[in-house]
């Protein structure tokens, strides 16, 4: 084999240091990636510290009256960090999405007695079960999984709010104040949340850029990840319609018709394997859901305010949540950006109409376009001083409770 010439070799050590380097320089002027590393790192090395420490920490306190009262102590538990995880993860929704990835749906006629798995839609554990096979260990994996995925939304977030005319300092803000949110740690744990917030706004973006082809495909894979996705098919129309001014048939705008198509393939699924193609949406009496007026859960709270929390709801979070919710979508109204406030308020009032206020934080978290009008707020240093302080403390305190098991805090 003749011998590469050593200056021939040189070179192209040199050319790929320098191309390395231009890459590396291209993503350090990426706005998008710096905005997101940013609030990433920061709010998930939070959380994470704080679901490790508060696991691994026991408070023990000595009786007062005692003879050897000493005030209390603190003991740290020496177990793993993996464990620890794998721990912290085994509990309330992430059981089921990991047990679904694990062994799959329970096949058997409908019955609405007991809490069953058909409620918990498939795209999350199917990408589970799959990556986890590479992996062996489905609640690490599962952790992985929403990070990378809300890495990705972030970027993303940031590249559409520019796309709806945000500026650089607004689109920054709103994915810093939604990776803060007070309940975003759900997003570090193995469920849809990261993975749904990143095909919502990858649809609205693909569709801003009149990749309609994408966007539909999108849509369909989010409606295969709550039943929720289905409501990107009228706010993804009205980007048509703000895009072109009509809404005549035309083939460009048939890629969008596949959004209910996850939906759709997880109905024919239910009813083949339950006989009741709805299962996923009757089986949440057994979770005490019922369908009620979606201002039912709000005029619940306002009748008796002083009852903050009970049993799997932190009342006077969610019921804040949902009303900022609904203010930030009717803002988008009066700003006219119809396709915005359409999917914020539809999938409020979807929320609001199960009956219950339990959740409510969670729901709204995955609305990016409440971020975009708080961003705006945020535009005066003090109000944006404000929001992140505010919600930094809220999101260590509601990651304290989750890691601590209290129930108000897993909902």
């Amino acid at each position: 084999m003749p011998r590469v010439p050593e200056t021939v070799s040189d070179e192209r050590r040199g050319g790929a240091a320098s191309g390395a380097r231009a890459l590396v320089s291209r993503l350090a002027r990426d706005r998008a990636l710096r905005a997101a590393a940013f609030a990433f790192v920061l709010t998930r090395l939070l959380v994470l510290a704080v679901f490790i420490l508060a696991a691994r920490f026991e408070v023990v306190l000595v009786e007062p009256g005692r003879s050897d009262y000493a005030g209390g102590a603190l003991t740290l538990n020496r177990a793993p960090v993996a464990r620890t995880l794998r721990y912290l993860v085994s509990r309330a929704d992430c059981n089921w999405y990991v047990s679904i990835a694990v062994r799959g749906y329970e096949h058997r006629p409908f019955s609405a007695e007991r809490q069953t798995n058909w409620a918990f839609f498939p795209l999350f554990p199917l990408t589970l079960r799959y990556a986890s096979r590479l992996t062996g260990d489905p609640q690490l994996t599962g952790i992985a999984l929403s990070h990378v995925f809300l890495f990705v939304a972030l970027w993303l977030l940031y590249r559409t709010a520019r796309l709806f005319d945000l500026t650089d300092a607004d689109a920054a803000r709103a994915v810093f104040y939604l990776a803060a949110y007070p309940v975003s740690y759900f997003f570090s744990v193995p469920m849809t949340e990261s993975l749904f917030l990143l095909l919502t706004v990858l649809s609205f973006h693909e569709a801003k850029s009149r990749r309609w082809l994408t966007a539909g495909l999108a849509g369909a894979l989010a409606s295969a990840t709550r039943s929720t996705g289905v409501l990107l098919l009228p706010a993804l129309a009205l980007v048509y319609w703000e895009t072109y001014r009509t809404l005549k048939p035309r083939l460009n705008f048939l890629p969008l018709l596949l959004v209910p198509a996850g939906l759709v393939s997880f109905m024919l699924f239910l009813r083949r394997t339950t006989g009741d193609a709805l299962a996923f949406k009757d089986i949440l009496v057994a979770w005490g859901r019922t369908p009620r007026f979606f201002l039912a859960p709000l005029w619940d709270f306002a009748s008796d305010p002083l009852l903050l929390a009970k049993s799997w709801d932190f009342r006077v979070v969610n019921f804040l949540a949902a009303v900022l919710a609904l203010a930030c979508g009717f803002v988008l109204l009066r700003r006219r950006a119809w396709s915005l406030a359409c999917y914020t308020l539809s999938a409020t009032f979807v929320a609001l109409s199960s009956g219950l206020l339990q959740s409510q934080a969670r729901y709204a978290l995955l609305l990016f376009p409440a971020f975009f009008v708080l961003a705006t707020w945020g535009r005066s240093p003090r109000a944006d001083q404000i929001i992140r302080t505010i919600s930094l403390i809220l999101l260590t305190l509601m990651s304290l409770l989750f890691a601590r098991n209290i129930d108000v805090a897993l909902s």
